[in-house]
């Protein structure tokens, strides 16, 4: 159902949604997807140097910090879908098979 204001309360329902690396994100509202497509190249980045910066180990964790940027951002649910294994994530997903050391 979606309230006068454009928001979703299911996300079932939602039609505000982006794919990226093979996950779809589902979002309520038009405002939380605009502020994720926004800024979650520069929060990946961020979070990222300073990973590298705190433990001196250089590997990818976009994904999980992609993952990480949604649950601050969508504050009514959590859909994600995997279009590579075509199956929707948890809230407590495990990434260990998408760690990429470079």
């Amino acid at each position: 159902m979606k309230t006068r204001r454009g928001i979703y309360l299911n996300l079932l329902e939602s039609n505000y949604k982006i794919t990226i690396n093979n996950f779809t994100f589902y979002f309520s509202s038009k405002n939380y997807l605009q502020k994720f497509t926004d800024n979650v190249k520069f929060y990946i980045e961020q979070e990222q140097a300073k990973f590298i910066i705190k433990y001196g180990i250089y590997i990818s964790l976009s994904t999980y910090f992609m993952i990480s940027y949604y649950k601050k951002i969508e504050k009514r649910g959590f859909r994600i879908y995997d279009e590579k294994r075509q199956k929707e994530l948890s809230e407590n997903v495990a990434l260990i098979d998408v760690i990429i050391m470079y």
